[in-house]
């Protein structure tokens, strides 16, 4: 019987105080609900004063540890550290090679470590030049601090701009996403910026490139937080998130272990807290570039009406005549979602839907046509991620809609809570069949994760791929509000399981 616990492999050096390298790798995965093996690359001499020695393993020995793991697992990702000598690199090239080939959907994370903590060069020029030309083109995800990077690039690293144009020099030069950490920089937040190659396909990713940015903590006891960061994007990406998502988690588990770490003997200690168990407090703000260079707020302007209460059951329909049977059985939520029908088209049926929530003193939500939402004086807009993106927000808010927004993913449930919606629809929970998706369903652990997260902080729908028999395991989420679609229009007795579906949900009270 095969093990369903997702494997990464570890290649990196061992830090003495085990507050670096291999053992923090492993903390990392084990808080991810990961296995971590390893492929022991070094043996150091260090501690938080000075680093004394480097012991390279001979290549004999990492071809051996690493045919001891492929004889046994698969990885789904490999995360790379210390490499201690230019053979290493070399064989490690050719290993990697090899096993993309037979293991296609494999990622790799490199995490290069070529200065110690006080600059000390770890990597010489010609070994540099082999890791630019032979390896970096085989890797996935970069993540160099900005000392490593400015060593990696040949250019220094002062300004805002440098921290950019380094990030996207390093993607472009390579054609690999770039996660540029920036905790070295003087600044009394901690960004890092992470950018995809020009021209790539984005596939399941939201954006091509982004800046998530924390408050600086004031703790000192942070050695092994590249290694940490690195192993917790690694195990993320090794349980099905997008790499959106994993660095998201991964830097908000990354402010909780900074927060929560403690010297070690007399001088500074590491990231020993590690756990996925985090609250909304330790979640990063996301900014554009620009924003990022401008310093510009993510959060601006007064938020849209809040709830007090849970919306409860919320159907989903797409015409008048099953928004009216609903409204007459009970339901107090439910969206008018009427796809690819001009404005003329649709104009009537958007008329009729707010008459008929005016009538039943309901919550009606007109899906993406805003601008007639607007004109007929609509309850509320509900915008999916496309329709965010050529809607005006201002104007919704300044007419006095309630707006709802659709995310797909950690990073999409942070924007979208940055513009203080009224509620966050998060999903898909579960494959679904009305409509094409581009991401995959998150499943309920995700659910469950996002609900902690934000559900102090707005209302929260769930959403996607639900049917009548999954709904007791989502409302054990705490969600308190559950968008349905075919388990309501496909059901044999609509009536019975609308009033059982309210019993179970709830209708979310009086309108407000």
């Amino acid at each position: 019987m095969k093990s369903s616990m997702p494997v990464i492999w570890a290649i990196g050096g061992v830090d003495p105080l085990g507050v670096a390298g291999i053992m923090t790798d492993s903390r990392a995965a084990n808080a991810c609900n990961v296995h971590c093996t390893t492929i022991i690359t070094a043996v150091t001499a260090q501690n938080s004063h000075l680093f004394y020695q480097l012991n390279p393993m001979k290549v004999d020995s990492l071809q051996a540890q690493w045919h001891a793991l492929i004889e046994q697992t698969q990885p789904k990702v490999i995360k790379i550290g210390l490499l201690a000598s230019g053979e290493q690199v070399t064989w490690l090239v050719g290993q990697l090679q090899a096993l993309k080939l037979q293991l296609p959907a494999m990622l790799v994370v490199y995490d290069p470590v070529l200065l110690t903590s006080s600059e000390h060069q770890l990597v010489d020029q010609a070994m540099l030049s082999l890791i630019k030309r032979e390896l970096l083109p085989l890797i996935d995800l970069l993540t160099p601090n900005v000392m490593e990077a400015s060593y990696l690039a040949g250019q220094p690293l002062s300004t805002k701009q440098d921290f950019i144009t380094l990030a996207t020099k390093l993607s472009r030069d390579y054609g690999i996403k770039v996660l540029l950490k920036g905790g070295h920089l003087t600044d009394q937040n901690a960004a890092d910026c992470y950018v995809s190659p020009e021209g790539s396909s984005l596939g399941r990713e939201p954006v091509a490139s982004f800046v998530m940015q924390s408050p600086m903590l004031d703790n000192a006891n942070i050695r092994g937080t590249g290694c940490a960061m690195a192993s917790l994007i690694s195990s993320h990406l090794a349980l099905g998130q997008t790499v959106c998502d994993a660095l998201i988690i991964s830097k908000a588990m990354i402010n909780y272990a900074i927060a929560q770490s403690q010297p070690l003997g007399n001088s500074h200690g590491g990231l020993t807290a590690m756990t996925s168990a985090v609250s909304f407090e330790y979640l990063p703000t996301i900014l554009t570039l620009n924003e990022y260079l401008l310093a510009q707020k993510a959060v601006q302007g007064q938020p849209f009406t809040q709830y007090k209460k849970p919306l409860g059951l919320y159907p989903v329909v797409d015409g008048v005549a099953w928004l009216e049977r609903l409204l007459k059985l009970g339901v107090k939520t439910i969206q008018l979602r009427a796809k690819d029908l001009s404005e003329h088209q649709v104009e009537p049926e958007i008329i009729t839907a707010i008459a008929l929530g005016q009538q039943y003193q309901a919550r009606v939500y007109i899906n993406d046509y805003w601008q007639l939402a607007i004109k007929h004086h609509a309850y509320g807009v509900h915008l999916g991620q496309e329709d965010l993106q050529l809607a005006d927000l201002s104007a919704i808010k300044s007419a006095g809609l309630r707006l709802g927004l659709s995310t797909h993913g950690l990073f999409e449930a942070v924007v979208a809570d940055q513009l203080q919606p009224s509620y966050i629809a998060l999903g898909h929970i579960y494959a679904t069949t009305t409509k094409t998706m581009p991401s995959t369903p998150q499943g309920i652990e995700n659910l469950a994760q996002q609900v902690k997260l934000f559900k102090h902080r707005r209302a929260l729908v769930a959403i996607g791929g639900i049917s009548a028999a999954r709904v007791p395991s989502i409302v054990a989420t705490d969600i308190g509000s559950i968008a349905l679609v075919t388990a309501i229009t496909n059901a044999s007795d609509v009536e019975q399981t609308v009033a059982q579906l309210l019993q179970q949900v709830g209708d979310g009270g009086t309108l407000c």
